[in-house]
């Protein structure tokens, strides 16, 4: 307890000293627009803000590297964009600027949309599904509880390759896409929920990218795949 109002003290000092740099710190051609979607980040990233915010001089300022920058890319968050994201329990709005984050508002109320929440968020059920299991050795098939949301760009790829793709459908990855799932501990073999404009899918990560396995209906329960041969949960 004493923990979590230390960080809560932390947080509030720090939104207020940055509110009151904030005009010094604004670029009038930079779009200052808040996300329409919660960020959940992964335990890495969220170690690092915290680091940031236990240390003796807390700066409200967490550093990028080059595949962190392209990931916010990938889902459309530019310099200036802010989202809200949770730590804690604590509802905090982060901007992106040029050399990473900055947290401009800190709140123990929790007014968003909980349901819209990217690239992943846990999911309360498991639908049934039939498919071939195919064994590799060093590959984890186990059925995750979560559901995962790619970029635009990604989704419309994904889609392309459905409306093209006769029987099982393939769609490769990028680096940085298979970076996305790695650093979300999604590990190749895996099958888990993939989210495209309202549509859930079951996919299975491969070395290469993922392969769509089926639809699954709104009531939980997926399209039995064609061919199947044995039962998995």
């Amino acid at each position: 307890m004493k923990a979590k109002h230390i960080f809560l003290k932390t947080l509030a000092i720090t939104t207020m000293t940055l509110l009151a740099s904030g005009t010094a710190l604004a670029h009038s051609n930079h779009d200052h627009s808040t996300a329409s979607f919660n960020w959940e980040f992964s335990e890495k990233l969220n170690a690092k803000v915290e680091r940031d915010l236990n240390s003796n001089k807390p700066a409200g300022t967490i550093g990028l590297n080059s595949f962190e920058q392209k990931k916010f890319e990938h889902y459309g968050i530019k310099v200036g964009n802010k989202f809200i994201t949770s730590i804690r329990n604590v509802e905090v709005t982060f901007e992106r600027v040029s050399s990473g984050l900055k947290i401009t508002d800190a709140s123990i109320f929790k007014n968003t949309a909980k349901e819209n929440i990217v690239p992943i968020r846990n999911i309360s059920s498991l639908s049934k599904v039939s498919g071939q299991v195919l064994s590799h050795v060093g590959h984890d098939h186990n059925r995750l509880p979560v559901e995962w949301v790619f970029g635009h760009t990604t989704n419309s790829k994904i889609v392309r390759h459905m409306y093209e793709g006769k029987g099982n459908i393939f769609v490769g990855l990028t680096h940085v896409e298979q970076n996305l799932l790695n650093e979300y501990d999604i590990k190749v073999g895996n099958k888990f929920n993939l989210s495209i404009s309202g549509h859930s899918f079951l996919v299975e990560r491969t070395s290469s990218g993922l392969n769509i396995i089926n639809h699954v209906e709104n009531d939980g329960i997926a399209k039995v795949k064609e061919n199947s041969v044995n039962d998995n949960v």
